[in-house]
């Protein structure tokens, strides 16, 4: 058996035995709660939302507005990290919806295929102007031919750092293969390799572009050259979306119009959001104006699912390969923005 499959059975039984009983357990599969509100009857919708992404944003000031209410929505929100928390929460339903990165949705539903209870119910955005990109070592920066073989990449295994590695590798015509990874769990950890000489390259973003460039590492290519593409998706548990479909319905409707108000209120809602979450209102703008925000089902987004899916798969990720469309639950999306749903469910990811 090939020895990625074998680590990736054990990855994913480990994964699994962690997830067992939350994947199982959700609570919030029941009809959403109802509160009364100025004589109104509104659905308690509880959002995880992951810190710094569009859907906080866009859910800050639609509540700020009374944009959900207008929608019959009395919304609760929940700030978390990372992704894993987010879903982790959905899982064990201590929330109802919440966003989920491409390569952590196809890798949580791939480690937990046989009792995962998560689905997609809506795409969210895409971005594909990150800046910064691909930073290497001061001594490669005039020859990036002898990356091939060098110290190692940067990354942190299980991530999607992996697979950004993977494209800068192709982009750069090396042979992934033989690219060594050098595994890092922090960003001070990461300037603790490049500070020692201990790693050849990697994909820097945001913050840490300063930190890189401190080190005298230098960029040399960008996230856009090099194609790194990152899709964002809305997802609940199955449960949830059997019972609570028009809640959803009305939640892609406000969030659609809370999205069209910051779009339209750029510069207001910039200074709001710099009062509640602390980043400066250009720093928002920068990062708010890279998004493509579009709520449906694309079939554009779903044929980039399949895109990471297969190479997680491939690389041994998950030790099954399946076919992430029959976690799509449509039909809030459908009733919602139907001439958005365009992605062929019967297809299969081949």
């Amino acid at each position: 058996m090939n020895i990625k499959k074998i680590i990736a059975i054990i990855a994913s039984t480990a994964l699994t035995a962690t997830l067992l009983a939350s994947c199982g357990s959700s609570s919030s599969g029941k009809a959403a709660k109802k509160v009364t509100k100025d004589g109104k009857e509104l659905s308690v919708l509880r959002v995880a939302n992951m810190t710094g992404q569009p859907d906080q944003y866009a859910d800050y000031i639609g509540m700020e507005q009374g944009i959900f209410e207008k929608y019959g929505i009395s919304l609760e929100t929940s700030e978390y990290a990372a992704g894993i928390n987010t879903v982790d929460a959905i899982a064990t339903g201590t929330a109802d919806t919440g966003l989920l990165a491409d390569f952590a949705a196809v890798n949580r539903i791939g480690n937990t295929l046989d009792n995962t209870n998560l689905v997609i119910f809506s795409d969210l955005s895409s971005s594909v102007s990150y800046n910064g990109g691909l930073f290497v070592a001061p001594k490669y920066k005039d020859d990036l031919d002898a990356l091939n073989e060098s110290e190692g990449w940067i990354t942190s295994i299980g991530t999607v750092s992996e697979y950004f590695n993977w494209q800068a590798q192709t982009y750069l015509g090396l042979d992934p293969s033989k690219q060594k990874n050098v595994n890092t769990d922090s960003i001070s950890t990461q300037i603790a390799v490049a500070h020692n000489g201990e790693a050849s390259a990697a994909i820097v973003t945001g913050s840490a572009i300063k930190k890189y460039e401190a080190e005298g590492w230098t960029q040399v290519a960008s996230a856009k050259d090099i194609g790194i593409n990152v899709s964002a998706y809305l997802i609940t548990s199955s449960d949830f979306a059997k019972n609570n479909t028009e809640t959803l319905t009305n939640y892609l409707k406000a969030l659609d119009e809370s999205v069209k108000y910051i779009n339209d209120n750029l510069d207001e809602s910039a200074e709001k959001i710099s009062k509640k979450y602390g980043i400066e209102p250009d720093d928002f703008k920068t990062n708010w104006e890279q998004y493509s925000i579009k709520l449906g089902l694309s079939e554009e987004a779903a044929s980039h699912l399949d895109e990471i899916n297969k190479w997680a798969y491939e690389n041994g990720k998950y030790p099954n390969s399946y076919n992430i469309r029959e976690f799509y639950y449509p039909d809030a999306a459908k009733k919602a923005f139907p001439d958005n749903v365009t992605a062929d469910l019967t297809k299969a990811d081949k």
